[in-house]
């Protein structure tokens, strides 16, 4: 849940290309109400259901990911093949986690995951230089 306030909050950043968050309020809200559901339910089940679904969520998240890269190359970023890249590697490694519900890839598939939030956060971002 609290991944999700995150992800809500970057979405409302003063970002001049809009690339970076442009997904973050539905993931954000998707997070918020995947946190509720599994607070709800989670002495019902084991946690191989809650690593599907964060799975689910890193497969989503590189989706929209791989969009983002083909929006940079549109504004004419060199970075957008990179960003492609780290986003495939994400959305497999998101297909893995589903399949196999082990710690070592769920492990590998958050690490993916940040590697790719990171470089797009850090290739995309750009801010204002006015000062309020």
């Amino acid at each position: 849940m609290a991944y999700g306030i995150i992800k809500i909050t970057g979405y409302f950043s003063k970002d001049l290309y809009c690339l970076a968050f442009q997904y973050d309020f539905a993931c954000g809200i998707f997070l918020v109400a995947l946190g509720i559901v599994v607070l709800c339910i989670m002495n019902r089940y084991d946690g191989t259901y809650f690593m599907a679904a964060m799975g689910i969520l890193i497969l989503l998240d590189s989706l929209l990911s791989i969009q983002t890269s083909l929006d940079a190359r549109r504004f004419g970023l060199e970075t957008w093949k990179i960003i492609l890249l780290f986003s495939v590697l994400s959305g497999v490694s998101g297909v893995i986690l589903i399949i196999r519900n082990t710690l070592k890839v769920a492990g590998c598939a958050l690490l993916a995951e940040g590697a790719m939030r990171h470089y797009i956060v850090h290739c995309t971002v750009r801010l204002s230089n006015t000062q309020s």
